[in-house]
């Protein structure tokens, strides 16, 4: 689990830089209203959209001395994750091409007091429950000091 602090600070992030993508590709947050497109829109083109979550790994004591655990310094660390979807059938070059757009929106970044990291690439794609949708992800690293 991410902090509050954390969270807010990364989804803020995301909101803000995301709406200004090329692509456009709607997201859908954990346990945050959304409605899920169809995987076909009416002219029969195939849609896409993304889910973000957003983890929490490690809270990593990084200063030792004043004797109050409250005083030292500690380091926060965790994943973003983004899944894109596709319609099962229409390949993976779109969602390719969504992930490495998030992945360069957030490469070298900062969100407040977070700071984006190493980014992998989860090359296996799987398809969704109700078989509509192929995803593919990637996760982002990130730390709070």
């Amino acid at each position: 689990m991410a902090t509050d602090e954390a969270f807010d600070q990364i989804h803020s992030f995301v909101e803000s830089r995301w709406a200004d993508a090329a692509l456009t590709c709607p997201i859908a947050w954990d346990n945050e209203e959304f409605t899920e497109p169809k995987p076909y829109d009416a002219d029969d083109q195939p849609q896409h959209w993304g889910k973000v979550l957003i983890d929490g790994k490690l809270w990593r004591l990084e200063s030792i001395g004043s004797g109050d655990p409250a005083d030292e310094r500690w380091e926060e660390t965790g994943g973003l994750q983004f899944f894109a979807m596709v319609p099962v059938g229409t390949g993976s070059r779109r969602c390719r091409q969504v992930l490495t757009e998030f992945a360069q929106m957030c490469r070298g970044q900062e969100a407040g007091a977070v700071t984006f990291g190493d980014i992998i690439f989860n090359p296996i794609g799987s398809t969704d429950e109700a078989g509509n949708w192929w995803t593919m992800s990637i996760e982002i690293e990130w730390k709070r000091g």
